[in-house]
């Protein structure tokens, strides 16, 4: 039997998401990939049925996290001083070579297990993207003593005292809750030497019934299948997302909807109510 917490496999999906984020103008040629291509042409009929059926699908859902977690991130950088980033599970991820452009000035750390954090660092060193501010780590969420865990990595790469950004994309629903508490239980115990600091995550709140819920249901066997895990659903409702946050010793947490920006940035529309949450965590 698979062990639940065994991260391996999910790098497989994470070529699919970064053939999206590069299909919708938002990540560089180099960062797209053969598998990503050919995972994206196999998944089109199924995207195009839910769409035209539901009036949503995984890349519309997909779209909406990756922009609203980048607007997030520039308003706490602009509004907040924020200057150094840790992106977990980053895969073929564009935001730190597109936030790096933005902001020269800013620490960006991606990490990723060591196969694909290893793609990842050379496809961005033959672009010429890395250096002292930008760099590409293995770590693993599970892994608590060592290079490759959380408080390894955060110890040799930031600046203690200033606040830090940390964001999980496409990560946490390929895990239960119970698997995911300890670990975002870890994150909030960086608050006492990174005040100040932001954990920016997506969730998904499965709608009870209906033709929109069984497509999102098949997607997401579709996607366990790929990644050899079972994709969770962990949330309800924002009150249970703050409920659950608050007892793991956040102090507080926002929900972002994507509907309610609309009107401030271009993302595609949802026909209906919305998939995708993004939960803005409070760090000390």
């Amino acid at each position: 039997m698979t062990d639940s917490r065994d991260t391996a496999s999910i790098s497989f999906t994470g070529l699919y998401t970064g053939e999206v984020w590069y299909r919708n103008g938002l990540s560089p040629r180099f960062l797209s990939t053969h598998s990503g291509t050919g995972l994206y042409h196999a998944m089109t009929p199924f995207e195009s049925a839910s769409r035209w059926l539901a009036g949503n699908n995984l890349r519309v859902v997909l779209v909406q996290r990756h922009l609203l977690i980048d607007h997030l991130l520039d308003h706490l950088i602009r509004e907040s001083g924020v200057s150094q980033v840790l992106e977990i599970a980053s895969g073929m991820s564009p935001r730190g070579y597109r936030f790096r452009k933005r902001f020269p000035g800013l620490t960006y750390v991606e990490t990723d297990i060591p196969g694909m954090a290893e793609r990842k660092r050379r496809e961005l060193a033959t672009a010429g993207c890395l250096g002292e501010r930008h760099r590409v780590l293995p770590l693993d969420v599970f892994h608590r003593e060592g290079e490759q865990a959380l408080e390894t990595v955060v110890a040799n790469n930031f600046r203690e005292g200033e606040p830090l950004v940390i964001i999980t994309e496409g990560l946490t629903s390929y895990f239960t809750l119970a698997d995911m508490e300890p670990f975002w239980q870890r994150l909030a115990a960086l608050g006492d030497r990174f005040p100040g600091s932001r954990y920016l995550m997506e969730t998904y709140y499965l709608p009870e019934s209906g033709v929109f819920s069984a497509t999102i249901q098949r997607l997401s066997f579709l996607l366990g299948r790929l990644s050899d895990s079972t994709v969770s659903f962990h949330f309800r409702s924002d009150e249970e997302v703050r409920g659950c946050f608050g007892k793991l010793g956040f102090n507080g947490a926002r929900v972002h909807d994507p509907a309610d920006y609309y009107d401030q940035l271009a993302i595609p529309h949802s026909r209906g109510e919305t998939l995708v949450r993004i939960v803005e965590a409070a760090i000390g």
